[in-house]
C-alpha cells in the first residue's frame, strides 16, 4: 500500500535546497561558538608554538564577545582560529602535490571565491583592531603563498580563516586590542607570515 500523499509530500519537502539549513540566531551562534571551542581545544594539543599568540588572542576576543552578547562574532572568531589551526597542521603533513587540471580549476575557483569574499567583507568594516588586522593580513598572505607553492589544503584553510575573520564586527571588546603587538605566525611549510 503506497504511503499517503501528505506524508510523501512532507518527506519530499525536507529534501528541497535550503531547507536543511539550521536556524540562525543567538542560541545557534552560541552553540556554534561552543562547538568551535571544543575543536580548538583538541587542535591546540597538536599545534606548534608559532600559533600560540593567535590562539590566545582570538580565544580571548571570542570570550569577550560572548560576554558582551555577540555570539555570532565569537563563533566567527573561533571558526577562523579553527581554520588557522588546520592550515598550520596541514603545512606539516602536505607539500606541493600534483592535481588534475579539473581539480586545480575547482580549487582555484574556490580559493578565488574565498579570498574575494574575505576582501569584500573586510573592506565593509570602517575600522579594524591591530590584532585582527595582523591575523587577517597574515592569513591572506599565507593563503596566497601556499596557493602559489601548490600547497592547496593549506591555502584553502588560510583563505577560510581570513574569510571568517572578515565577518567579525569590530565593536566593543574587539576594539580594546589596539595597543597589542602585531601577531605574526609561521607556518610549517610556507615561509613568511603565518
Amino acid at each position: 500500500m503506497p504511503p499517503p500523499k501528505k506524508a510523501a509530500a512532507k518527506k519530499a519537502g525536507k529534501k528541497t535546497p535550503g531547507h536543511h539549513h539550521e536556524k540562525h540566531g543567538p542560541a545557534s551562534d552560541l552553540r556554534r561558538a561552543y562547538e568551535h571551542m571544543g575543536r580548538i581545544a583538541v587542535l591546540r594539543q597538536s599545534l606548534k608554538s608559532s600559533v600560540t599568540d593567535a590562539v590566545v588572542e582570538l580565544t580571548t576576543l571570542a570570550q569577550r564577545s560572548i560576554k558582551d552578547g555577540h555570539s555570532k562574532d565569537a563563533a566567527d572568531l573561533l571558526r577562523a582560529l579553527e581554520h588557522l589551526s588546520f592550515a598550520v597542521l596541514a603545512g606539516g603533513v602536505s607539500g606541493a602535490v600534483r592535481v588534475s587540471a579539473e581539480l586545480k580549476a575547482s580549487i582555484t575557483e574556490q580559493f578565488d571565491e574565498l579570498t574575494r569574499r574575505a576582501d569584500e567583507h573586510w573592506k565593509e568594516e570602517e575600522e579594524h583592531s591591530n590584532p585582527l588586522t595582523a591575523i587577517y593580513e597574515s592569513s591572506r598572505n599565507s593563503a596566497a603563498s601556499a596557493f602559489k607553492a601548490r600547497v592547496y589544503h593549506q591555502a584553502l584553510e588560510f583563505a577560510r580563516a581570513a574569510e571568517a575573520l572578515a565577518h567579525v564586527k569590530q565593536r566593543g571588546a574587539l576594539k580594546l586590542g589596539r595597543g597589542h603587538k602585531n601577531l605574526q605566525l609561521k607556518s610549517a611549510v610556507v615561509p613568511g607570515k603565518l
